[in-house]
């Protein structure tokens, strides 16, 4: 188990951009995309609307710039109760990267073909799939509880009235003490942990799924106590779908936006683990508390939580 560290911050800004749109591909390693084709355009089903390193100076938020540009901030605590962080981290995102649109298949808060919770709905196609060669309408999250026995959040939970202030999103200790944390999971074991994994530094809507082949090539593990971040999420098999991901940065930031704007979903208030690599050691994390995103030490233990494009 990787030890935790203490979250630096640098900061910077980061467009969240979001592309829209899926048919029915197989991907390389075998996973299918589900054909959306004709779901883009049928109705709409009931759902919700969407109504370390050395510490520097701190610095104001500041509007979105067309890449991210490295300028000072303080050190920050993940929250009193959570785990350090290690690595960079930008301000606050100020761009919305939701979307759903009206008239379609799916609304956002409805349930997906894999059982999770249509977050992202497009009336315009995004490049999915291997290779981005397919097309998607939808991104769907796993509900809370996907990965088995839960525990308390760390920091607390993001959650509506019913949930019971659980996730499994951490894992749980090995000796099942409910009123401890789960231990978290790292972005890579093996031999990615610090070397440059291939192929998984795009952060756009619908790159989750590419970013997470690749990511398992390289990284080991994947079970509710021990393994990478990439190879748990890949092996989630809710709804019988077998291409749940790792949400890319601009996936996980979406998801972010909408269950933190309606309470939903279960999350920790705390990091999770994009599938967006941001250099051989470092990779891209979002606190599902502040917004913040982090580029950090991919060793570090933090939330996972599976999406899949459709």
């Amino acid at each position: 188990m990787s030890t935790r560290l203490k979250l630096l911050t640098v900061g910077v800004v980061l467009v969240t951009a979001a592309v829209a749109g899926c048919s029915s591909t197989a991907g390389s390693s075998g996973a299918m995309q589900d054909d959306a084709s004709s779901a883009a355009s049928s109705p709409a089903s009931t759902g919700p609307a969407p109504s370390p390193d050395p510490v520097t100076p701190t610095v104001e938020p500041t509007e979105a710039a067309a890449s991210p540009v490295a300028s000072p901030t303080d050190s920050a605590s993940v929250s009193s109760a959570g785990p350090a962080l290690l690595g960079q981290t930008i301000s606050p995102i100020t761009v919305n990267n939701d979307v759903c649109a009206p008239n379609l298949a799916y609304a956002c808060g409805s349930i997906g073909p894999g059982t999770g919770i249509v977050f992202y709905a497009s009336a315009t196609p995004f490049a999915c799939g291997a290779g981005l060669t397919s097309s998607c309408n939808f991104l769907e999250a796993a509900q809370n509880g996907w990965n088995g026995p839960q525990a308390p959040c760390i920091g607390g939970c993001v959650t509506s009235t019913g949930q019971g202030g659980l996730t499994s999103d951490w894992g749980i200790q090995e000796n099942r003490i409910t009123t401890q944390y789960g231990p978290g999971y790292p972005y890579c074991n093996g031999s990615g942990s610090y070397a440059i994994i291939p192929d998984t530094f795009t952060t756009s809507v619908g790159s989750g799924y590419s970013n997470t082949t690749a990511m398992i090539t390289m990284c080991t593990g994947g079970s509710a106590g021990f393994g990478s971040a990439g190879n748990l999420a890949r092996s989630y098999g809710g709804g019988g779908m077998t291409n749940w991901s790792l949400p890319s940065l601009d996936e996980l930031n979406a998801l972010f936006y909408y269950t933190g704007r309606n309470a939903i979903g279960g999350f920790a208030a705390s990091y999770y683990w994009s599938s967006s690599q941001q250099s051989g050691p470092y990779a891209w994390a979002q606190s599902f508390e502040s917004g913040y995103q982090s580029n950090s030490a991919k060793t570090t233990d933090v939330g996972v939580r599976p999406v899949r494009a459709f």
